[in-house]
């Protein structure tokens, strides 16, 4: 027992240490954003959004949960534009080239929608792109960005850094959805949109 309440002991502060960093790393950062990009995050995910619902014209099958779990299932360790390219050679019918795992996930997507994706990150991105303005992806750029001094999370770093992003979201002085806030801190950090 007394192991179990170290444990959990832990991953509160663990928890809790993540979440006070990466509040005020983001709010360092938010200083240096320009008009431009906010308004480049503003429109991000609806964007994004756009280009899902297009592969539906090749499959008109697939439900938008679908489509923008496709797109998410090309996501990891790409550029944007590489990851459109997957998902719209995969609506055609032709395997991308990649990884398989990516292939995998994109054929469970067309089976299972959002619950294809196993990883929170390629989950939360679909249902950002679906319009979901509470998810918030944390992938390498916003692990950059919180300061967390790698870019792989554990579930509880992942879990500080979402949350992060989702109590600044709430508070009076940046007044934006959380998937817009992360979008726009992702803006920052990278240096471009795309």
């Amino acid at each position: 027992m007394g192991y179990n309440v170290r444990m959990s002991t832990t991953r509160t502060n663990r928890y809790e240490a993540v979440r006070t960093n990466a509040i005020e790393a983001f709010i360092g950062h938010l200083a240096s954003a320009t008009l431009f990009d906010y308004a480049a995050a503003q429109k991000w995910y609806a964007e994004a959004g756009d280009f899902a619902e297009s592969l539906r014209v090749l499959r008109p099958e697939w439900s938008m949960e679908v489509s923008c779990s496709v797109v998410s299932a090309f996501s990891p360790r790409v550029t944007w534009a590489h990851n459109k390219a997957k998902a719209y050679q995969y609506a055609q019918g032709i395997t991308p080239k990649g990884l398989r795992s990516h292939v995998d996930a994109a054929d469970r997507c067309v089976r299972q929608g959002f619950n294809g994706l196993r990883g929170p990150k390629t989950n939360a991105f679909a249902r950002a792109i679906a319009g979901d303005r509470d998810a918030v992806v944390v992938d390498v750029w916003m692990c950059r960005a919180a300061g967390l001094g790698k870019d792989a999370p554990n579930a509880t770093e992942y879990r500080a850094i979402a949350d992060a992003i989702r109590t600044l979201a709430g508070t009076g002085a940046v007044c934006m959805a959380p998937a817009t806030l992360q979008a726009l801190l992702w803006i920052i950090v990278r240096g471009k949109a795309e």
